[in-house]
């Protein structure tokens, strides 16, 4: 996948994150949330920021070389992503039907136990030094919107940070291989 495709879904996720609560802020004016402008505007950016985190997952799950770990974690992060944009289509166009209990229960945890596996392979694989930080803070974004969702921006900030490792590039090496040392030196990884 080309990079300009990442930097394109990395920048999306945030953004329209932040439109998404923009709009339910707008459509919340009179204290009630429900069909008309602002909601299917926002409902439809929060649809991009669900095809933004698609791209990104395959783009972690399929690196050079991919693992098994990866692969599964990818499909447990599309599997994810499907509940979730089932819910905002039925949203939407409440004729739909909605999502069965159960998927709607798993759903959100297949989606955060894919990408927080994906991050910390993926920050790992790039030998960033605090890879950890990564899925701690998609865990950390998804915690703060769960817990209200009036702190959808923070956790727009949150989702944008976390995703780096996703969509900037920086050079994947085989398990166990070093960077030559001007990369190293560049990269802040000898100090």
């Amino acid at each position: 996948m080309s990079a300009r495709v990442r930097r394109a879904a990395g920048t999306t996720v945030p953004v329209a994150l932040l439109l998404y609560a923009g709009c339910r802020w707008l459509d919340g004016r009179d204290h009630h949330h429900g069909p008309g402008l602002w909601w299917n505007l926002g409902h439809a950016a929060f649809l991009a920021s669900w095809v933004g985190f698609a791209i990104l997952a395959v783009a972690m799950a399929r690196p050079s070389r991919p693992s098994g770990r990866a692969r599964g974690a990818g499909i447990a992060t599309l599997a994810g992503i499907g509940a979730f944009t089932w819910v905002t289509l039925t949203d939407l166009f409440p004729g739909l039907p909605d999502l069965p209990d159960p998927l709607r229960l798993v759903g959100p945890l297949l989606f955060l136990g894919g990408l927080v596996t994906l991050l910390a392979v993926t920050a790992r694989a790039q030998q960033h030094r605090r890879w950890w930080a990564f899925p701690l803070l998609a865990v950390a974004a998804t915690l703060t919107v769960s817990a209200n969702l009036d702190l959808l921006p923070v956790a727009a900030v949150l989702f944008g940070a976390a995703l780096l490792p996703a969509w900037r590039y920086r050079r994947q090496l085989p398990t166990g291989a070093s960077a030559p040392a001007k990369e190293r030196s560049a990269s802040g990884a000898t100090r």
